[in-house]
């Protein structure tokens, strides 16, 4: 176990805090889908809950709208034990949705937009970024303005600062409508980015398709990440370090329900392990471990088991070296 830092938080999430539908019977797509279940979603906040369940000390900055879904939320960050004096609310737009489809692999969607956009920065922010371990964001927050603007800011203050920043590139070009150069904004963005975990989906979107995981992997490293780690569902994960580590982690036989919010899963047990001192090979292995506990289950995490029974589970996933 590391030590007590003396800073106070273990991570800190900059971004999307909603509210998903997700449709109680798999469909491949919405127009076959009749009904849903409410979730709190967002990959930052999806993050922030199983961080705080895995023991650290968690903090979101977000904005919610002034309506039910978002006291909800808020309701939700609080008994999961995530720190919520920097969530927001606003009465300029309702509190963002997305609707998916159950489905074990990538589920059909639809996302309106709305108060997760209209984040302001402040100076208890900017104090606040300073003094945390990991400062984290998404490309899927960084689409609009004036929540992007607030963001940017936060990360070059913690990047100066020493802070671990990570990233994660869930772009969808839909949600891009205001940025005519998406991929130039990510690019300088990642100066200030230690560890990005794109999907393999969202390397496809982001850089095209038909390239190997390495080549994927090598254009973020070329951007500026240190580590990169592609999630490929079951396939497993590729780890590529900027020090010329290449692993591929394999995946377990699990019975799939729902994939929503599993990179999100992935993310939590990496960086927990990370940060208690591990390798990034190990710290991928028990992300894995905390991926395939989500993804027998509808929505978030409720619980895990003990950390030393994740540990154990996370030494019996198998990996290989590649060549660089």
């Amino acid at each position: 176990m590391s030590e007590p830092s003396p800073t106070p938080f273990d991570f800190f999430a900059l971004g999307e805090a909603l509210i998903d539908l997700i449709s109680e019977k798999v469909a491949d797509s919405l127009s076959k889908a009749e009904i849903f279940r409410r979730f709190v979603g967002g990959q930052p906040t999806n993050l922030s809950m199983t961080m705080a369940k895995l023991g650290n000390r968690v903090a979101i900055a977000t904005c919610l709208g002034e309506d039910g879904f978002g006291q909800y939320i808020y309701q939700q960050l609080k008994q999961a034990g995530v720190h919520t004096d920097y969530v927001q609310f606003t009465r300029q737009a309702p509190t963002t949705l997305v609707v998916n489809t159950r489905q074990t692999k990538t589920p059909d969607f639809v996302i309106l937009r709305g108060a997760d956009t209209c984040f302001q920065q402040g100076e208890s922010l900017a104090s606040a970024v300073q003094n945390t371990r990991v400062l984290h964001t998404s490309a899927f927050a960084l689409a609009r303005a004036p929540t992007r603007t607030a963001i940017l800011e936060s990360l070059y203050t913690a990047h100066k600062k020493g802070v671990l920043v990570t990233l994660d590139p869930n772009y969808h070009p839909h949600n891009w409508p205001d940025v005519p150069d998406f991929k130039k904004l990510l690019q300088e963005t990642f100066q200030y980015v230690d560890i990005t975990k794109p999907s393999l989906d969202d390397c496809i979107r982001l850089i095209g398709p038909d390239l190997r995981l390495q080549d994927y992997a090598e254009n973020f490293l070329n951007w500026g990440a240190k580590i990169v780690l592609i999630t490929q569902g079951s396939e497993g994960v590729f780890l590529a370090t900027a020090e010329g580590g290449r692993f591929q982690i394999q995946a377990n036989s699990t019975k799939v329900v729902d994939v929503t919010g599993a990179g999100d899963a992935f993310w939590a047990g990496f960086l927990t392990s990370y940060l208690g001192g591990a390798s990034p090979l190990e710290a991928a292995r028990l992300g894995q471990v905390v991926a395939e506990i989500k993804v027998k289950n509808i929505g978030p995490i409720v619980a895990l088991p003990e950390r030393a029974i994740l540990d154990q589970s996370a030494q019996a996933i198998q990996y290989r070296p590649l060549p660089t």
